[in-house]
């Protein structure tokens, strides 16, 4: 991000590098926080999933435990499940999109105008011993 004289002003790209970096440790946290709860057979299963696609809570009611049908038994669990999964990836998709939209406006604020100046490396000549060329 250029100053007026065109410089790059490097503390405030520290800066942003900043809050760039805080920024993705609050996505961190708040995929980590999600939880979502996904029903099957109309609502006597409840299966809770994490943020991290772990099932943290599994609730059945006995009503809809036939031992003569394991099968449809596990149809249905796995339904609630797939069910929280999706919800789980519905709330990352929307905590991403918000630090899409706040890197984005991060990142922009760091781009020089197309206009303006753009950044030339000063690499010191190693016949002189100033560190910089011209003396400076």
């Amino acid at each position: 991000m250029p100053d007026e004289g065109g410089r790059i002003d490097f503390r405030a790209l520290a800066q942003r590098a900043q809050q760039l970096q805080g920024t993705v440790a609050n996505v961190q946290e708040d995929v980590q926080a999600i939880e979502a709860t996904g029903y099957g057979a109309d609502g006597m299963i409840a299966a809770t999933v994490s943020g991290e696609g772990r099932i943290v809570e599994l609730r059945i009611d006995p009503s809809v435990i036939d031992p003569d049908d394991p099968q449809t038994l596990c149809e249905r669990i796995i339904a609630a499940i797939d069910g929280a999964q999706d919800m789980v990836h519905e709330r990352r998709t929307e905590v991403v999109a918000g630090m899409t939209n706040s890197l984005n406006g991060i990142l922009n604020g760091l781009r020089a105008p197309e206009t303006g100046p753009t950044v030339v490396p000063r690499v010191p000549n190693r016949g002189n011993r100033s560190r910089f060329p011209g003396g400076g």
